[in-house]
């Protein structure tokens, strides 16, 4: 039996029916599945006598900067959102660490048999985001921004979005706007403190350079940011992450100021904790799901010859009881 025989039996193109029996990523997995089984129960054998894939197609995932459990969140859950889309189109997904690379990310790449990546968590510092400016290897990057043919990016709409966030908090009567930065290093922390100062300029309220507190994407730098605050005059304070937040609100307790009647707190991210905190933390949504499939799609793409592209995602603001109108007289 012959291609073209299961493709006249089964009222198919030739060349889908030879796609299928290739692990063609741009064939569903139905008429995959309805080809291999037709091929094999009428005896079909491909060149290497094997009907499975000859060229399992193989992707990785890679992250970076992952500093507690907690923090780890929304990273591990994009994962797992890309992973899940791939496997629907038969892909193989395997996680790394980037710090297990131990050759060049091309090397790397060629000596797995990946087709492609997805990477999280890079920040400015990290030598692989040099290295990928000349990448041959489709690759996907999650919230930063590099140019190359084989580079496609999905980013948040951060700086609008915390932009709205002091829109808010301008609205309730807060001209005292503390910020947490969490990596100056970190392309989506910066765009965040962008957001900051374009969202008080936009509401004519002064820039102050002392409410803003550099820390880094952990819990433990919200707690240790409430001793800076608390001698400030600070009415509200955005946060970069809900891990920060919510290390903020516990540090603000444990110096007797309370959330909000004292300080309102913003996070971004709306990890699953951020609902059970008490008080539940105001924060910005990503769908981390609809990041997943797209990125899974730049990669495809990308992996078919099309152009790079950049994919901005909007961010969705979810109120809850962390904020509250100003109770202090403005100075």
């Amino acid at each position: 039996m012959k291609v073209k025989d299961i493709a006249k039996d089964l009222h198919l193109s030739v060349s889908t029916v030879s796609k299928a029996l290739n692990g063609a990523f741009d064939v569903s997995k139905e008429t995959k599945e309805l080809v291999l089984e037709y091929a094999k129960t009428h005896g079909y054998k491909s060149r290497d006598e094997r009907l499975t894939v000859k060229n399992i197609r193989r992707l990785c995932v890679l992250y970076e900067n992952l500093v507690s459990d907690n923090s780890s969140n929304i990273i591990l859950s994009l994962a797992l959102a890309f992973t899940k889309y791939a496997r629907q189109n038969n892909f193989e997904v395997i996680h790394y660490p980037i710090t297990t690379i131990e050759t060049s990310y091309e090397n790397f790449m060629k000596q797995n048999n990946f087709d492609g990546a997805f990477i999280a968590g890079l920040n400015y510092k990290s030598p692989l985001l040099y290295e990928l400016k000349s990448t041959s290897i489709p690759t996907v990057l999650y919230d930063n921004v590099l140019v190359g043919d084989k580079i496609a990016t999905i980013n948040n709409e951060n700086i609008n979005t915390i932009t709205k966030i002091i829109t808010l908090l301008k609205e309730k009567g807060h001209t005292k706007i503390g910020f947490i930065h969490g990596d100056k290093n970190s392309f989506v922390s910066n765009e965040r403190f962008a957001g900051y100062i374009i969202g008080q300029v936009m509401n004519q309220i002064d820039y102050e350079p002392k409410h803003v507190y550099f820390g880094n994407f952990s819990e433990e730098s919200g707690y240790e940011a409430a001793k800076y605050f608390k001698d400030t005059d600070v009415t509200a304070i955005v946060c970069a992450a809900d891990i920060i937040a919510i290390g903020l609100i516990r540090g603000l307790a444990n110096e007797g100021i309370k959330v909000p009647d004292d300080i309102s707190v913003t996070g971004y991210d709306d990890l699953e904790i951020a609902r059970y905190v008490i008080p539940s933390l105001t924060t910005v949504r990503q769908d981390l799901d609809l990041i997943g499939e797209k990125a899974f799609s730049l990669l495809t793409s990308m992996m078919m010859n099309r152009s790079s592209q950049r994919i901005v995602i909007n961010g969705e603001i979810i109120l809850r009881d962390s904020i509250a109108e100003n109770k202090k007289s403005s100075i």
